[in-house]
């Protein structure tokens, strides 16, 4: 699970970079699928009896096993690619997010939490007797970015572990 800083500074295009090559490898998988199956019809002419039989029945087996293969990176490709162009999309919006809190004064904390800043408190401080109203303005101010922040560092996080997952189901094979 990335921190909330790892997810400011992703790059989630290697994520899709990924599921591009998953998808050429599945191609290929695929094309050599039908070039064994074309060499055991081919071997099928001058070849006769028990063990051809053998061979096709392995050749099924084999077809069946590359099917999967060529299934399980397909899906896995498609997943990196999807998940990465949204995690690219949230990424963009957390770091605007943080920037637009930063923008206006507040200090933004690792965690993600939202705090006010120098220049917010001295406001405050120089309110008089308006400083408890300009307090709470600020302070929900705070935690309607920090509420933002949060549900999009969540939503990384979520499209980190779906990735995360797909890649796992590509090498387990």
């Amino acid at each position: 699970m990335p921190t909330f800083q790892q997810a400011i500074d992703a790059d989630p295009s290697k994520f899709m970079t990924y599921g591009a090559t998953l998808l050429q490898t599945a191609a290929e998988v695929g094309s050599l699928q039908v070039k064994y199956a074309q060499q055991v019809v081919d071997l099928g002419t001058s070849w006769q009896g028990d063990d051809y039989q053998g061979l096709v029945g392995w050749a099924g087996q084999v077809a069946t096993f590359t099917g999967q293969v060529d299934a399980v990176l397909a899906m896995a490709a498609a997943t990196l690619e999807s998940m990465g162009a949204t995690m690219m999309a949230n990424v963009m919006t957390l770091k605007a997010t943080k920037q637009a809190a930063e923008g206006v004064g507040y200090k933004v904390l690792p965690t993600p939490m939202v705090i006010l800043g120098p220049s917010q408190w001295s406001q405050v401080s120089s309110a008089g007797p308006g400083a408890p109203a300009v307090l709470a303005a600020y302070q929900a101010g705070a935690i309607a970015f920090t509420t933002a922040l949060m549900a999009q560092y969540a939503a990384i996080v979520a499209q980190d572990l779906a990735c995360n997952a797909a890649i796992r189901a590509a090498i387990a094979l």
